[in-house]
């Protein structure tokens, strides 16, 4: 019987049949390995089983009792079939084989720090992750099914799959598009598309979701930028968390990524996609990430970078950026505005300097540049462009959320 034992963790393949004729054998291997490596974690990979019987079911079970931790993988739909029947579904944790699919020579649609989204055809997209293992994608799931039933429109995803050596989720959006697609393919329709993504946004800010989500934004931000604490001065460090210190903690979403790539139009409905960054926290976590996307990006890379990045004009992420600050903010006075806005601009750099952080934690690809000298650059960015304006960014606050 094939095994590989790593990390305390046995992994015993089944092959074949599991019934009557062969249970009592099978179940003599497998308490025989389980012995040997005294082994308390046991995955049985039934990614080559064709069928397994009540014999082998009993088996299942013992081994169940006697381990601490064991788990079923890689079931084909016929055999997870008999298990979600026969009731084992709920007493040990059974795991699909996953499908698998190609991408190639599909249309991408998205690209985020964490996934692509690509196009499979008329009625499926698919998101493929760069690097999460399938408990972060199951749990982004779950946030997006529990986030849709309080009321957020998104996208359900229905289908995890495999993709070459990475996972993907497939969500189900017959004949939708990208909303920056959707601006830039239907100028007529700018004003209605924009009123319906800021009735979205207003929506997802407030949700609460304390009761799924566990993550809070202002600690998530605080526990980032420790990592360049030695590289400010105790005053300085200090001034950057009177900042986050100043903004309120609350229990709704924060989506994390709400540019227009994220977001899905569908029989004229919106509806949000990419929930892995969703947290609780105060609106200004995402209006800031907006405003640095729309109204600070576009000068900083240029037209060719932003149409690549988000699917839109420098002129339409102008118009963009102005007309939310417009709707979200038109109970504002034009004073607060304008103190609204130079806040908006000190958070939209802390933002920056966050996601810079971000990445330099999640990849290590750094293009030959040592990680302290990028942790040096995202503290000189708090620096130069931050700590000057904490007093007006959080005056700002006032008018924000």
């Amino acid at each position: 019987m094939e095994h590989t034992y790593n990390d305390g963790i046995l992994t015993i393949k089944l092959c074949g049949r599991i019934d009557s004729n062969n249970a009592a054998e099978s179940e003599r291997d497998i308490f025989s390995l389980v012995e040997g490596k005294g082994a308390k974690s046991v995955v049985l990979d039934a990614l080559d089983t064709e069928y397994i019987s009540s014999a082998g079911l009993r088996v299942i079970l013992k081994l169940k009792k006697t381990t601490d931790n064991s788990k079923v993988i890689n079931a084909s739909p016929e055999v997870y079939e008999i298990f979600e029947m026969t009731g084992f579904s709920e007493i040990i944790d059974i795991e699909k084989a996953l499908r698998e699919i190609s991408v190639e020579g599909c249309e991408k649609i998205g690209e985020g720090g964490f996934g692509i989204v690509y196009r499979i055809d008329d009625e499926t997209i698919v998101k493929v992750y760069k690097s999460a293992g399938t408990d972060t994608i199951k749990r982004e799931m779950n946030y997006a099914k529990q986030a849709f039933i309080k009321g957020v429109p998104t996208a359900i995803s229905y289908d995890m799959v495999k993709c070459g050596d990475r996972y993907g989720v497939v969500f189900e959006l017959i004949k939708s598009d990208t909303l920056a697609n959707a601006l830039t393919a239907n100028p007529e329709k700018f004003d209605e598309y924009a009123e319906k993504y800021i009735n979205l946004v207003k929506t997802v800010h407030s949700t609460d979701v304390s009761d799924i989500i566990s993550a809070h934004a202002n600690d998530l931000y605080r526990g980032t930028f420790a990592k360049i604490k030695n590289h400010l001065t105790d005053g300085e460090y200090a001034e950057l968390m009177r900042l986050l210190d100043a903004i309120p903690d609350r229990n709704t979403m924060v989506h994390g990524d709400l540019h227009a790539r994220n977001v899905m139009v569908q029989d004229g409905e919106l509806l949000l996609i990419d929930m892995d960054e969703i947290m609780c926290g105060h609106p200004i976590y995402d209006l800031c990430n907006l405003y640095f996307a729309y109204n600070d990006l576009p000068k900083q890379r240029g037209a060719d970078y932003i149409m690549q990045y988000f699917g839109m004009s420098v002129e339409m992420c102008e118009k963009f950026i102005k007309k939310f600050g417009e709707i979200y903010f038109s109970e504002l006075t034009s004073e607060q505005f304008k103190t609204m806005i130079d806040g908006m601009e000190v958070f939209a750099q802390m933002r920056y300097a966050y996601a810079r952080l971000i990445h330099i934690n999640a990849t290590s690809a750094t293009h030959g540049i040592p990680r302290e000298t990028l942790l040096e650059g995202a503290a000189q960015l708090i620096r130069n462009s931050v700590l000057p304006g904490v007093d007006t960014a959080i005056k700002s606050l006032e008018f924000i959320g």
